[in-house]
């Protein structure tokens, strides 16, 4: 939305909000809980494989006692005493690894469950709107009362205004806009009393305003995640860490002029993401690691959305994912979830090898410039970034990416875990397994550092010492539903025809934007036949109505709250 637009959105977004808080606050039931109550005798795992989280190698034959929500002990099991009257689980055979935290992650309501399942128990949620409600579900997950991973939260995201000629959708996250030192400094601090633990930055803002945010949040003691289409603004403002592959891809365009174009070719559609990183040149990458390494700026690439269909490993990944999301007890996830999959696949299978081969080679950079990074002492994170693949599998789908970049399986995990804990100044309590740590930890089946994807044969989670139900359940629901769509909102802007005759049946065309397959068209709030013209377009069966004025919407079906604002039909008497 433009800027001059934020109030009265927010302000109905804010009255649904209390209004499904309060609701929650009556219905949420006690099976909401995810883990036991509590720690009642010590627990020791013993016999397996343990990857902790740290630069350290894999430690065999390992034993890990835990207890009132912490670690007690860690080592060789030879080294460890086993308390008297402990729980014991032997883990030979199997691989132990930390409580994993997702390194770009997006919370919505009904990605607690994959979360757990998948062994990623804290979610550092960069940009969520209403700021509001991610403090509810952060709140809810505190009290147990939502079954999800623990929420680091971030909030509205700050930017900076929409430049001239960029598409109004982009601005409709829930963006505070500064536009100056003084704009910039008051949100932070707003941010911070409201309880945010971080900051997400988009790339709007200018580099006088950056500075300033990232001035403020040091003093406040909050990292600042961003985006960039200049990384060297970036790393001079003191960002803790930078978001995107195609961060490094407009970095590496000299010319100011062509790095405005492609910037402006990728937001108004006339580039995808993974085509615009064709204009990435090696020649900067030793610069840019070195000014990111002398600042300690982690970096976060979120490549498995963008580039997993370019990996050896795509048809692999390909049938893995439609078979999750044929699962009866996942039956509960947005339909787009399966739309999103088919088609980022199916784009790749169609593709021309003439235009697939400068894809690949662009990949191929971006590997490069991610093992010269590591290879320099960056800090790189693996995280979802759902957009074409599910959140918190896609955690794992990295750590494939991770190595088959060529580094090793202990990187891939230390890439979500202790390196983005240390990126939200929480590593000393998280991000690795470690006496008087967090009890956060999981146990997978198989041999992590033979087979990467071993990290997705999840057996058993424990958080905060506790352990946790991994299962699906077809009536999984959040008590406190996200008061927005998920990410772009469906927005309606004509009728074609725009009126009828009462009594008779017809077709309408609808035009708008961010139209997906999965949509249905409501008439006065009841479904109607429709079908898929393009992103901008449905096709629309009226059956007969009563003279007057009827309402259309458009709602995206397993996201209750993204019922779309409404264009209205006229039915003129007979």
């Amino acid at each position: 939305m433009g800027e001059g637009e934020g109030e009265g959105l927010m302000g109905v977004t804010m009255k649904l909000l209390l209004s499904l808080v309060a609701t929650a606050l009556i219905i949420a039931p006690i099976s909401f809980c995810s883990r036991a109550r509590a720690q009642a005798r010590p627990v020791a795992i013993v016999g397996g494989t343990l990857i902790d989280g740290t630069e350290r190698p894999a430690l065999e034959d390992s034993a890990i006692v835990f207890h009132g929500g912490r670690i007690q002990e860690v080592g060789k099991r030879e080294d460890v005493a086993i308390p008297r009257g402990a729980q014991v689980i032997n883990a030979k055979g199997k691989t132990i690894l930390p409580g994993l935290i997702d390194g770009h992650c997006h919370y919505w309501e009904w990605v607690g469950e994959l979360y757990l399942a998948y062994g990623v128990t804290t979610c550092p949620d960069i940009n969520n709107s209403p700021t509001e409600w991610i403090i509810a579900q952060r709140d809810g997950v505190q009290k147990r009362k939502i079954r999800g991973p623990r929420l680091w939260i971030s909030g509205h995201a700050l930017d900076g205004p929409r430049p001239q000629g960029m598409p109004e959708q982009r601005w409709q996250r829930g963006s505070i806009i500064v536009r100056t030192d003084e704009e910039a400094r008051k949100a932070v601090r707003a941010h911070v009393e409201k309880g945010m633990d971080g900051f997400k930055v988009l790339e709007r803002v200018s580099p006088e305003v950056a500075e300033a945010i990232a001035d403020e949040a040091r003093k406040l003691g909050r990292p600042v995640i961003g985006h960039s289409v200049n990384m060297w603004d970036t790393i001079n403002a003191g960002y803790t860490s930078i978001e995107h592959s195609w961060a490094v891809m407009f970095t590496t365009i000299r010319d100011p002029k062509k790095r405005a174009d492609v910037d402006m070719d990728r937001m108004v559609g006339k580039v995808g993401t993974v085509e615009a990183h064709v204009n990435m040149v090696p020649d900067q990458f030793d610069d840019i690691i070195k000014a990111m390494i002398a600042k300690d700026v982690h970096w976060s690439p979120a490549w498995a959305t963008q580039f997993r269909a370019l990996s050896p490993r795509a048809a692999e990944m390909k049938k893995r994912e439609l078979a999750m999301l044929s699962d009866p007890k996942l039956s509960y996830l947005p339909p787009y979830n399966l739309e999103a999959v088919e088609g980022y696949f199916a784009g790749f299978e169609k593709m021309p090898p003439e235009k697939r081969e400068p894809l690949n080679n662009a990949y191929k950079l971006i590997q490069e410039f991610a093992r010269r990074y590591v290879a320099a002492g960056g800090k790189m994170h693996s995280g979802s970034d759902p957009g074409t693949l599910l959140p918190a599998y896609g955690v794992h789908a990295e750590f494939e990416l991770v190595v088959d970049a060529g580094l090793t399986p202990v990187q891939a995990i230390q890439s979500a875990s202790l390196n983005v804990a240390k990126a939200w100044g929480k590593d000393k309590d998280y991000g690795s397994v470690e006496k008087g740590k967090v009890a956060d930890l999981l146990i997978v089946r198989g041999d992590v550092q033979k087979d990467i994807s071993a990290t997705q044969n999840v057996e058993k989670v424990y958080m905060d010492g506790d352990p946790v139900d991994t299962g699906f359940h077809a009536t999984y629901r959040n008590p406190i539903p996200r008061p927005i769509a998920d990410r772009y909102v469906t927005v309606l802007t004509q009728l074609s025809p725009a009126g009828l005759v009462e009594g008779q049946s017809g077709s309408v065309r609808l035009s708008g934007s961010n139209f997906r397959p999965t949509h249905q068209a409501l008439v006065n709030g009841k479904r109607v036949e429709s079908k898929f013209i393009s992103g901008r377009e449905l096709e629309l069966r009226v059956p007969p109505l009563n003279a007057g004025t009827h309402k259309i919407t458009v709602v995206d079906p397993g996201s209750p709250t993204s019922e779309s604002a409404p264009a209205y039909l006229v039915v003129s008497f007979k």
